[in-house]
């Protein structure tokens, strides 16, 4: 096969066949809820280019099928065939088909043809026989739907945004075509809008490896970086101009001092002619230098800003299977829905777009399930019998937001409560005291699911954990709102772009920090008699509320204490009801930074996110906000501060202390009231990471005599956290208990294998299973136990 540019023949053929098959899943959709025939053609140019690469290549058996599709699409196009949904299934499926063979390498084609050579003559032939009569509804056009008159966009040949930057490159599984839905009584249409007025134009564009981008943008901030450097040019410029100065003047004075002295001041004369001729050319030399570095600093800007532009997409590369999502799952739940689309032209970062497909699907597929009602329910309650679900994007303060709602029947917080009771992830005594907030948050659980059943769409307890998960790895906050009849909605909070933050860099103890702007929610100059010691805890008011201040040099273990000045230094991290104070040594200014990431030998490096270079090439390191944020929730929660917890007061007999790490706030209260009850003294942690920071904290302070892990938590997992102790001596002879929902055997095997002592499920706090196995594994917990009977005995 020859080589064009880099890629084979094939590889170009998967980059072209998978754009447009995408194209067409789309706009397939799109057709269906239109039954406009002008809007086939660009799905006949779709299938047309996919059979011209396809004959180029010689794979005929993508030929016949793309030809077979083509030919259809003309039949509706000239009006000599409806526009029925029957015909769009089969469609669909030769969409499915196409791209599947995107994702087969070529040495893999002959078999995937050999399988599905059966299944595409089938499909070739319904195509080319008359379309059957459809059995369920034609939906009605958007515009008579709503009172509003909604823009119905053209499909475009937009690359799906997993692979929008490196497709077709790296090799994947084989996708099996999907099976045509059951024919239902239900439709799904599309309808997009945008937050912004910018058209769509066809663009030239060419292919780029995602690795090359990078290295662009590296090699692009790099080059601006060296650009501004050429200032020190100028500055040498500046002190030879006044070298020469002082040479002049100190030849005058040899001039006058020779006059008196009986001398011919001519003498000096000529060295006084070249140090003015000297002058003359040093500002020459000055001019050319300063117009050189202003020159290249506008080229280098420009062009780091043209390259950091080429990795954002817009919005619209995440909602390219979200029509077909709906569609085909409101079909099979015998539901009608209509998917509306906004903000598909927000500007965001691919590698953000590559991580929200999984969420956006999630959320879908749960307000499909779980939220939309049947036609039916919804005429009864006098709703519209086509249910409105809304993906919205929008740029705010710096950050991605994004909201899917629907107008379904909304969330029960009484069933909810009810349901986590008997799930046994909360007493009813503490469940009848979590508010509404409080009690959306167990959605986000692993293993946690309102279904009366499972089903092949939900049941099983996985979804909306993922959604959590993602979000948070990205660096954001995911959210729940509803209102019971009215329907429900998810709020994603994310960082535009990973690849350049503008940050405020702040002083620590002598180090040069880098926080986020974007997770600052403001920057405070207190004097230092007004951060008070309350309690035993630092406090700042601020708007009549008293926000927690923690000791970045404590926190961060850089120093015992910050440095005092007139004036304290305050960074506030966090939102709404949840914010914190981080007292620093000084605040530097903001820049924006080329994020870098830390080397992959180093591990997860506590409270640190990335590094980068500042334009001055002074490294620096980026803090990781929602790691530190960890970190002062609990320090703030338990009295204490990470890195420097206050020594106990030493007693006769030692207290047993135990360490409790959950990411559900619910099961850790649960958890330290019942070795509390025990006679331990309980530290929490909200992860696997903070429970680490946690364990080795406590190591100065004595050593915890029990562990307490969950397994499914951000950052890092309970299996992850116990291989981390056992790999360290000091917690080699340390109890582990891991208690989490998961109660298959290869579960409890994995968690034993990764070095617990035990493996209990979350029903163990419903009988003693729990309390004994914290019995048998803590012996001092005995004697503790024997005086607190004989104490109330007495």
């Amino acid at each position: 096969m020859s080589d064009l540019g880099g890629f084979s023949l094939h590889d170009l053929f998967r980059g072209e066949a998978e754009t447009h098959a995408s194209a067409l899943s789309d706009g397939l959709v799109r057709l269906e809820g239109t039954s406009d025939p002008s809007v086939v053609e660009p799905l006949m140019r779709a299938a047309h280019s996919i059979k011209g690469a396809a004959r180029v290549i010689g794979l005929d058996i993508a030929v016949k099928l793309a030809h077979a599709m083509e030919d259809a699409l003309v039949a509706m196009q000239k009006g000599r065939e409806a526009i029925q949904s029957a015909r769009i299934d089969q469609l669909l499926q030769g969409a499915d088909l196409l791209a599947s063979l995107a994702k087969v390498d070529e040495s893999a084609v002959s078999s995937w043809s050999i399988d599905h050579d059966a299944a595409i003559d089938a499909l070739v032939a319904q195509l080319r026989a008359p379309a059957p009569a459809s059995t369920y509804a034609q939906p009605t056009p958007p515009s008579e739907q709503t009172s509003a008159p909604q823009r119905l966009d053209p499909p475009t040949a937009s690359p799906a945004p997993s692979t929008a930057d490196s497709a077709p490159l790296s090799s994947t599984d084989i996708a099996s075509p999907a099976t045509p839905p059951l024919p239902t009584a239900a439709t799904a249409t599309t309808t997009t809008s945008s937050a912004t007025s910018a058209p769509r134009t066809a663009n030239t564009s060419v292919r780029v490896t995602a690795e090359k981008l990078d290295r662009l943008l590296q090699l692009a901030g790099e080059s601006l970086l060296e650009a501004r450097r050429l200032s020190t040019l100028r500055d040498e410029a500046m002190e030879l101009k006044r070298d020469l100065l002082r040479l002049e003047d100190e030849l005058d004075r040899l001039r006058t001092a020779a006059r008196r002295i009986g001398l011919d001041p001519q003498l000096l004369g000529g060295a006084r002619h070249a140090a003015e001729r000297g002058r003359a050319r040093v500002l020459t030399h000055l001019t050319a230098v300063e117009g050189a570095i202003r020159r290249g600093e506008e080229t280098s800007s420009q062009l780091y800003h043209e390259v950091l532009s080429s990795r954002m997409r817009p919005f619209a590369d995440a909602t390219t299977t979200l029509a077909r999502t709906v569609r085909d799952l409101s079909r099979q739940l015998g539901k009608e829905a209509r998917l509306e689309i906004v903000g598909e032209h927000v500007p965001v970062d691919r590698d953000v777009l590559a991580r929200l497909d999984a969420p956006l699907n999630h959320m879908l597929r749960n307000a499909l399930d779980h939220g939309v009602e049947t036609p039916d329910e919804r005429r009864a309650l006098g709703k519209p019998t086509q249910a409105t679900l809304r993906v919205e994007a929008r740029h705010h303060a710096g950050m991605l937001r994004i909201r899917v709602s629907d107008d379904g029947r909304g969330i029960d917080l009484e069933l909810l409560r009810e349901r986590i009771v008997r799930k046994a992830l909360a007493p009813s005594d503490i469940a009848t005291t979590l508010d509404s907030q409080e009690l959306l948050e167990f959605l986000f659980l692993p293993g946690f699911s309102t279904a009366q059943q499972v089903t092949d769409v939900s049941g099983r307890g996985v979804g909306l954990d993922v959604v959590q998960s993602t979000v948070r790895e990205i660096g954001g906050t995911a959210k729940i709102e509803t209102d019971l009849g009215r329907g429900t909605a998810f709020d994603l909070e994310l960082p535009i772009t990973r690849s350049v933050i503008r940050a405020v860099l702040v002083d620590v103890a002598g180090e040069t920090l880098a926080f986020p702007l974007a997770r600052i929610e403001r920057v405070l100059q207190p004097e230092v008699g007004e951060v008070r010691s309350i309690e035993g805890r630092l406090q700042v008011l601020v708007e009549g509320a008293a926000v927690g201040v923690i000791d970045a040099a404590r926190v961060l273990a850089l120093a015992e204490s910050r440095r005092s000045g007139a004036r304290e230094n305050l960074i506030m991290i966090g939102s709404d009801d949840e914010r914190f104070a981080v007292a620093v040594d000084g605040l530097i200014g903001e820049e924006d930074l080329v994020v870098r990431a830390l080397d992959a030998r180093l591990g997860k490096v506590a409270h640190l996110a990335a590094a980068a270079v500042r334009e001055s090439g002074e490294p620096v390191l980026i803090v990781d906000t929602e790691d530190l944020l960890q970190s002062v929730r609990v320090a703030l929660q338990e009295g204490r501060l990470r890195g420097a917890r206050p020594v106990r007061t030493p007693s006769a007999r030692r207290t047993p202390r135990a360490l409790v790490v959950d990411d559900s706030a619910t099961v850790r209260e649960v958890e330290r009231q019942l070795l509390t009850r025990m006679g331990f003294e309980v530290d929490t942690a909200v992860d696997g990471l903070d429970g680490l920071h946690t364990a080795r904290d406590g190591v100065a302070t004595g050593m915890f005599d029990l562990i307490i892990s969950d397994i499914d938590m951000p950052r890092m997992n309970g299996i992850e956290f116990v291989r981390s102790l056992r790999a360290d001596a000091r917690f080699a002879s340390v109890p582990i208990i891991i208690v989490s929902y998961k109660d298959r055997e290869e579960d409890r095997l994995a968690g034993l294998e990764a070095g617990a002592t035990a493996y209990l499920t979350n029903g163990a706090f419903q009988d003693s299973t729990f309390t004994d196995a914290v019995r048998d594994l803590v012996p001092a917990l005995a004697p503790i136990e024997r005086g607190e009977r004989m104490r109330e005995d007495a």
